[in-house]
């Protein structure tokens, strides 16, 4: 145990030391905390011209709002009160036009916002210079046009729309009342979250895998794997980069929480479906997310022992870093629909449970047992792991020249 300890504390120093770990984790730090401070910034330093401010804001809405023009030609004389249109066209002014070509000439230039043709009460041309995927200025026009048609039809049978349009156009009240899981409100956390926990294993899987691959590069290994056993030596270099990792990410976290409780008044509570993550979340996610960042790390320091050149770990470590990147996908997918069948299968495969369950945990509503076996199978399964990974890292001392295949080390190793 003292073999690993001492390894354990030189891989997770040498990460702590390392001045890129130190300056990207303060950088990371000072931005959250900055940008979570602008709004308590703005209120102490610049609350004597707030006023001054909106006013500005106000006179500039209204600039915008007079800039809102949109041309319109009547070819048939559909339209008998323009008026009554334009009261329910809430985009901007109507401005009439004499003919086709003028009204695109000035759509063309800008002067315009939109041009629309009328041909017939329930026909019109609309006349865009881009085509945009969601168009109000069409909607907003077609929304009074159809408004129009109702008020001039029921009017030429004698009937007031004012009479009928609540028939028409009826108030719906909805209250959701939520018996399980708010999917929707948790779901900004779980994303940051899960992606958090993906480029971390992304990251410090390869530094891990390149950190093996440059010892048995200048032969350092072949001296370590006399002086202790290979399990010390694999144990210590994934958990010291574990550490690392977590300390950075948690620091992170933590940086972020605190910073928003503090400024939280200022936000008027506008962030809390971010930061306010409830603590049973936190513990699943930590749990989870350490077994899960520990199984990929013991793989990726695996592979780098199967390499010569630090060089071809990119290589060697493509079919996993593709499996993770599908095993992200099935979470984030899941996200959309908690109750899948994918994605509870996914839950109770080490491969991806680490994610999948912390998905079904924090949006979905699953039960204690479920959790209880993904976790039981998931900690065993990083533990023999680890143990497959010490094997391959003490058969890899002795082999050089081109990268070894994965499935290939373990095959080597089953006919031993």
């Amino acid at each position: 145990m003292r073999d690993f300890f001492t390894v354990l504390e030189f891989e997770l120093m040498n990460f702590l030391k390392n001045k890129i770990f130190i300056s990207s984790t303060l950088i990371i730090c000072l931005i959250l905390t900055i940008v979570l401070s602008i709004p308590t910034i703005k209120n102490t330093f610049f609350s004597s011209s707030q006023e001054q401010i909106n006013n500005e804001e106000i006179v500039q809405e209204e600039v915008i709002d007079s800039s809102r023009v949109y041309g319109y030609i009547d070819e048939n004389m559909v339209v008998k009160d323009i008026g009554e249109l334009e009261s329910n066209f809430p985009n901007g002014k109507l401005v009439p036009v004499k003919d086709v070509s003028e009204l695109e000439q000035r759509v063309n230039s800008g002067e315009f916002s939109a041009g629309y043709i009328i041909k017939a009460p329930t026909k019109y041309e609309y006349v865009i210079k881009n085509n945009e995927m969601f168009d109000v200025n069409r909607f907003g026009f077609e929304e009074a046009f159809k408004t129009y048609y109702r008020i001039q039809e029921l009017k030429d049978r004698g009937i007031d729309y004012g009479e009928v349009k609540d028939l028409i156009e009826p108030n719906i009240e909805v209250e959701t009342k939520v018996l399980g899981k708010d999917s929707a409100s948790n779901y900004f956390y779980t994303y940051i979250l899960v992606f958090g926990l993906y480029f971390m294993i992304i990251l410090y899987g390869q530094l891990i895998a390149t950190s093996v691959a440059s010892e048995k590069s200048n032969r350092a290994m072949e001296v370590l794997i006399t002086s202790t056993k290979s399990t010390n030596l694999i144990f210590g270099k994934v958990l010291g980069g574990a550490l690392a990792g977590v300390i950075q990410f948690g620091l992170i976290i933590f940086t972020g929480l605190i910073t928003y409780s503090l400024n939280a008044a200022a936000w008027n509570n506008k962030l809390d479906f971010i930061f306010k993550i409830p603590a049973n979340v936190l513990v699943t996610f930590s749990i989870f997310g350490i077994l899960g960042y520990l199984f990929y790390s013991f793989i990726f320091g695996a592979l780098g022992a199967l390499v010569s050149r630090t060089e071809d770990i990119s290589v060697s470590s493509t079919p996993v870093t593709m499996m993770f990147v599908v095993v992200f996908m099935i979470s984030i997918i899941g996200m959309q629909n908690t109750e899948g069948t994918i994605l509870k299968i996914a839950s109770f495969v080490p491969l991806s449970s680490f994610m999948a369950m912390f998905v079904r945990v924090s949006m979905g509503t699953v039960s204690n047992l479920e959790v209880i076996i993904s976790l039981g199978i998931l900690a065993l399964s990083t533990a023999l792991i680890g143990f497959i990974a010490s094997k391959i890292y003490r058969m890899g001392t002795l082999m050089y020249g081109n990268p070894i295949k994965l499935k290939d080390a373990i095959k080597i190793l089953k006919s031993e």
